[in-house]
């Protein structure tokens, strides 16, 4: 990395760990939190490529978990951060034609697994509604969950299940309007490609996280209900990231970076 790209990696860590560190909301039923530093990733990733985008998201993603009180899930998110801004850098950053093929097989992996996924999820949740009619597994279940009568449980899980299924029907029916639809006025952020890059990476993070969790604390039922939560933060990323971006292109601050890696 020459030194115009190791400033611009510090700056992008920094702004990845202040937004992450300073504006967190605590996620019910689960021990994590969400907040606005997916924003800054994206940001970093399409400015400036994979490398910095992906340093700028593990970096700085770990150090707000290091010293905000999540130091457990450091390491994690380390790893989870960096692939996911290499991810977005990958596919939405200028990149050369010979990774075309890749971008494809990537997408169409990516596709696959969330797809397998969200049937393995929708299918949890679908047994968890059947498990709740024996009273005392909704008990051990709403005290888990901090709900106190046993509809207030089956609503919560109907809402995840609904909320899953509508995102994953959703999200990839956005993505191709913004495309065809905003591509005529910047062809380079609104491409397909980079639309498809932020949307694999959100996926990466969501599931990831939802296995992480379950080796940390042991439980395969509490995580489902703060996959919700991870798409709320995916998609207020993306449009925090968008904002920014043509703010920065209006006051011509930035041109799109060619070469920084």
């Amino acid at each position: 990395m020459r030194v115009k790209s190791i400033i611009y990696a510090g700056m992008m860590i920094a702004l990845v760990f202040v937004a992450t560190f300073v504006i967190k909301i605590p996620i019910p039923f689960t021990q994590g939190y969400i907040h606005a530093g997916d924003a800054m990733i994206f940001l970093a990733s399409i400015l400036f490529g994979p490398l910095i985008g992906g340093l700028a998201g593990g970096i700085g993603s770990a150090m707000a978990d290091l010293f905000g009180g999540y130091a457990i899930w450091a390491l994690p998110t380390l790893i989870i951060k960096f692939f996911m801004g290499y991810l977005v850098g990958f596919f939405g950053y200028k990149t050369e034609k010979r990774k075309k093929s890749k971008k494809f097989y990537i997408s169409l992996s990516g596709v696959a697994i969330w797809a397998i996924f969200g049937i393995w999820v929708s299918n949890t949740l679908n047994n968890l509604l059947v498990d709740i009619q024996d009273k005392e597994r909704a008990t051990e279940l709403m005290k888990q969950m901090q709900v106190t009568t046993q509809d207030a449980l089956v609503s919560t899980i109907s809402n995840v299940q609904t909320t899953i299924i509508v995102a994953s029907i959703i999200i990839p029916l956005i993505i191709l309007f913004l495309s065809l639809l905003l591509k005529n006025k910047d062809k380079y952020l609104f491409s397909f490609s980079t639309l498809i890059g932020m949307t694999l990476s959100g996926l990466w993070m969501i599931i990831t996280y939802f296995f992480t969790e379950i080796l940390i604390y042991g439980n395969v039922i509490l995580p489902i209900f703060g996959i919700p939560w991870n798409i709320v933060q995916f998609g207020g990323g993306l449009v925090i990231a968008y904002i920014i971006i043509f703010s920065l292109k209006r006051l011509k601050i930035f041109k799109n970076e060619e070469n920084t890696q």
